[in-house]
């Protein structure tokens, strides 16, 4: 029976029942939610242990980072490594951390060729535990944790090369009388910034070359590449050269081969080519003068443009010397830059170390240039051209040395600065075996003889090329005589690679300096075309250290290269 007297039984179940499941789904709701709420809570409470947990490791490593950098600080009354550790646990107690917790590891250097402490180093670290409030139920009852810190405070041994453009365009505008002034600051800052018994400093001024000493030109040695050639059998005539040196004794510069680029040392091979001497543009049939000699000696032996002065510390030797710098010549950026990098070589110690022995360079020069990467010793460059790369010239082999076809007899040259020259003729007849040039502005008074006269010597090119310039020696002895040898002698002394060349051996030699981070290379264009200005950026070790410049800013530029070498160096 479904109703009774109105009632529906079954409708009534239905609804008894509908009620009970819901009373059950309520029920396990509130399980649910309670069980999201501990985890809420657990969750905010790893929260806290964390920010906790961070919140001490910030205070240890802020406590760290203060007390190393004031331990390490070279004004510090603290003497030795036990009192710059208490100074250290001193910071955490004052802190209120246990000092017993930091471990700390002082060092107090004074480096090869320094008089004292130059560099000073504080390591620290500290390792604890925090206890948790929370991740206790996770079954973590401690965080443990390490920090650490170190501080490096002082003035490294500084190897420092000052590559300087002194050529022609160098004259123009005071520009001359501006880098002077520049590099003068440069060496009192870097000097005065870090110490003399720290600073090394070499002056590397360029033009189409770069001029060595004869006491730098002795310690190259440069007789390894100087073979002597003996004539077997000897000459018949005995004021023949029977004998003769590779080497022009005049010689100052040194002659680099495209492999000489792709070295850090200063030649590929052990031994040092050397340029030849000689006057390229001049038709004056004059005796060419030292300045316009190229790689040439002045009468005294000096080479006849400023040389480079190596592994110096005192303010008065470099200032003296950079007043020297004069202007003229072409302009060689990578011959320049290629000795900055060769004398920073550890393959040059030697030759320092030879100077120490003969005082040409101080006491703590002994022991450079370091080995790259030798702790507390950097290495700089700093690079400086108002130019471009032009032209490198030299003679060619048969022509930079031994015996030429030219003699002269004193008796004959007596009345006249061009009397006494004789050419050697072997293609033409008897009687005419002597070509006797006259007067070099007309051929009327030329001659052709069959002999001698018994005083004549022959002239090597070492001689020729000293009294005549490369085109006077062509014209005056063979554009009248003999058209082969004309031809020969107009181009005794080529362009061996200048402008493109010369800019890739430039960026050559400028990523070997710059390779491993060894030397730090630092470039100024001073008024430069946009051709030095591009050669120059590349340089550079990075960005902010190249310079566009022009008049007096070129001061700014050496002073801020001069502060940032003088920085000190902290680690963190």
């Amino acid at each position: 029976m479904r109703t009774w007297m109105g009632f529906d039984f079954y409708s009534f179940l239905a609804a008894a029942k509908k009620r009970a499941a819901a009373d059950d789904e309520a029920g396990s709701l509130t399980v649910f939610s309670l069980f999201i709420f501990l985890m809420i809570i657990m969750m905010a409470g790893m929260a806290v242990d964390l920010m906790r947990y961070e919140n001490e490791r910030v205070g240890v490593q802020n406590t760290i980072d203060t007390a190393v950098v004031a331990a390490s600080s070279l004004t510090q009354e603290a003497d030795t490594n036990a009192e710059l550790t208490a100074l250290v646990k001193d910071y955490f107690a004052k802190a209120g951390y246990d000092p017993d917790i930091v471990t700390v590891d002082p060092n107090i250097e004074i480096p090869e060729g320094a008089s004292t402490e130059t560099v000073r180093t504080v390591n620290a670290t500290v390792d604890f535990n925090m206890n948790t409030a929370f991740m206790p139920f996770l079954g973590i009852d401690r965080l443990p944790g390490v920090v650490g810190g170190g501080a490096r405070e002082g003035q490294q041994l500084i190897e420092i090369a000052l590559v300087l453009d002194i050529s022609g365009s160098m004259g123009r505008n005071q520009k001359n009388q501006n880098m002077r002034a520049a590099a003068k600051e440069f060496v009192t800052t870097i000097i005065n910034n870090n110490g003399a018994d720290r600073v090394l400093i070499s002056i590397i001024p360029y033009n189409q070359q770069v001029y060595m000493s004869q006491d730098l030109l002795a310690r190259l040695d440069p007789s390894l590449k100087n073979p002597v050639t003996v004539l077997d059998p000897a000459p018949a005539n005995p004021n023949a050269i029977a004998s003769w040196s590779y080497l022009n004794p005049d010689a100052r510069c040194a002659n680099f081969l495209d492999e000489d680029f792709r070295t850090r040392r200063l030649a590929d091979a052990t031994e040092i080519d050397m340029a030849g001497v000689f006057a390229q543009y001049d038709w004056s049939y004059n005796r060419p003068s030292a300045n316009g000699l190229w790689c040439g000696a002045k009468a005294d032996g000096s080479p006849n443009f400023p040389s480079m002065l190596l592994y110096q510390n005192n303010e008065t030797i470099l200032h003296d010397h950079i007043d020297t710098l004069g202007a003229q010549g072409w302009t060689a950026i990578d011959y320049g830059m290629n000795w900055a990098v060769g004398i920073l070589d550890p393959s040059f110690r030697p030759i320092v170390s030879s100077m120490v022995t003969d005082n040409l360079a101080p006491s703590n020069a002994t022991g450079h240039p370091v080995d790259y990467a030798e702790q507390n010793v950097l290495k700089y460059i700093v690079l400086m051209t108002d130019g471009k790369n032009t032209e490198h010239r030299d003679l060619e082999p048969p022509f930079k040395s031994g015996p030429s076809r030219i003699w002269y007899s004193p008796s004959q040259g007596q009345d006249d600065e061009f009397d006494g020259f004789y050419v050697e003729m072997p293609d033409r007849p008897a009687d005419e075996r002597w070509y006797v040039p006259g007067s070099p502005w007309n051929t009327g008074d030329d001659d052709f003889v069959a002999n001698l006269p018994a005083d004549a010597e022959q002239w090597s090119y070492h001689e020729v090329y000293r009294r005549f310039s490369v085109p006077n020696v062509a014209s005056y002895f063979f554009e009248n005589s003999d058209t082969v040898a004309y031809n020969e002698h107009s181009d005794a002394a080529p362009n061996l690679g200048g402008y493109t060349d010369a800019d890739t051996n430039l960026k050559a030699i400028c990523d070997k300096a710059k390779e491993n981070g060894w030397i730090e290379v630092f470039t100024v264009a001073f008024e430069a075309p946009v051709e030095g200005e591009a050669v120059l950026q590349d340089c550079a070790s990075e960005v902010g250290n190249y310079f566009d410049v022009a008049g007096t800013q070129i001061s700014d530029a050496f002073s801020q290269i001069a502060a940032e070498i003088s920085k000190l160096r902290l680690t963190q």
